[in-house]
C-alpha cells in the first residue's frame, strides 16, 4: 500500500503518559491491517486512560486543596481558641471591676452618710 496509506490522517491530538504530544494513527498496511472496530477500541482505550490519569491528577490536586483547607481550619482553631482564653481573661477583669466599683459606691454611699450625720450634729 501506498505511504499515505500508512499514515492515516490524524483525527485528534493526544498527550503521551509522558507528557509529551502524540498523535493517535491507525496503519492500514498489509502487514499490519486494522479494522474500524480496533480502531474504535484502541481511541476508547486511549480516552480511557486518558481520563483516568486525568482523573488522577485532579484527585491529587484535590487531595492537596483539602489538606491545604485542613491546614487553615486547624489555624483558625487555635486562633478562636486564643480568642476564647482572651475573652475568658477580659470577664474576670470584668468581673473584678464590677466588684471594685461596688466597693467603691459603698465606701461613698458611707462618707455621705457620715458627712450628713456630722452635718445635723454641728448644726450646719
Amino acid at each position: 500500500m501506498s505511504q499515505a496509506s500508512q499514515t492515516s490522517n490524524a483525527k485528534k491530538s493526544y498527550n503521551c503518559h509522558c507528557g509529551n504530544p502524540a498523535t493517535l494513527r491507525t496503519s492500514h498496511t498489509d502487514t499490519n491491517p486494522a479494522s474500524s472496530l480496533s480502531n474504535f477500541q484502541g481511541v476508547a482505550k486511549f480516552e480511557i486512560l486518558k481520563k483516568l490519569r486525568e482523573s488522577k491528577e485532579n484527585r491529587n490536586l484535590l487531595m492537596t486543596f483539602l489538606k491545604e483547607a485542613e491546614e487553615q481550619m486547624n489555624n483558625f482553631k487555635v486562633l478562636l481558641k486564643d480568642d476564647e482564653i482572651d475573652r475568658d481573661q477580659l470577664k474576670e477583669r470584668l468581673i473584678l471591676t464590677e466588684q471594685k466599683e461596688k466597693r467603691l459606691k459603698t465606701i461613698l454611699c458611707g462618707l455621705f452618710l457620715v458627712f450628713a450625720f456630722w452635718k445635723c450634729v454641728t448644726g450646719m
